[in-house]
């Protein structure tokens, strides 16, 4: 697990290129940091952790070497690096060792969530990205005429007890995310989903009421 670790960091802090344009042909999608987050770990535990491993091209004895004994189970930052790093194992592979514990299995359960959690946010991007309404953007409009930026109120109380519900059911799933930028992204693409979900109905009133507008001239004429 060090060593890919250690692989991981040579590759990832040794590409050429820049983070500033995304649209460079140099520009640089993956990061070190990125990698330690993707996988559960607190870069800078990845890198204190490193400092205790010579990989084979640089030790002595020509073999990975671990320079100190690995910690005792205790509630320190080693430990919870080497924890993190056996369950970073499990999700790569799928296979737990014999001697994985209930702690390691909990954290493992977690983090198998928020991984899903991330992937399905990512397909959402990914589909928001495609997406692009063909009507113009009746939310943007009504947003920059409306005084009450906060909420519209609904005149049906059930509707709008309905409504509060699914607000807190929102705000509870973006609480799933323990990264705040992630939970930044998803709740972005909520947002994104409901103003094409609003252009759509608007849309659609647009056309009704000009097709009741035209027979309603059709019948005068």
């Amino acid at each position: 697990m060090l060593r890919e670790l250690y692989l991981a960091k040579e590759f990832l802090t040794t590409q050429k290129g820049q983070r500033k344009d995304p649209e460079a042909d140099d520009y640089l999608l993956y990061s070190w940091s990125g990698y330690c987050e993707e996988i559960g770990l607190i870069y800078q535990t990845a890198n204190n952790w490193l400092r205790l491993f010579a990989p084979k091209e640089l030790s002595d004895n020509g073999r990975d070497t671990l320079l100190l004994a690995p910690p005792l189970k205790t509630e320190t930052t080693a430990s919870h690096a080497l924890m993190q790093a056996r369950i970073a194992e499990v999700l790569r592979t799928g296979i737990r060792p014999a001697d994985f514990t209930d702690e390691e299995e909990a954290e493992y359960a977690k983090q198998l969530k928020n991984s899903e959690l991330a992937r399905l946010t990512e397909q959402a991007a990914r589909y928001n990205a495609l997406v692009t309404s063909k009507t113009k953007d009746y939310f943007g409009e009504t947003l920059k005429h409306s005084k009450d930026m906060a909420k519209f109120n609904l005149d049906d109380r059930d509707q709008l007890l309905a409504q509060m519900a699914i607000f807190k059911h929102v705000a509870a799933y973006l609480e799933t995310f323990e990264n705040i930028e992630t939970r930044a992204k998803a709740a972005f693409n909520i947002a994104l989903k409901t103003r094409n979900i609003a252009n759509e109905i608007a849309e659609l009133n647009f056309q009704l009421s000009e097709s009741a507008q035209a027979k309603d001239e059709e019948h005068g004429s």
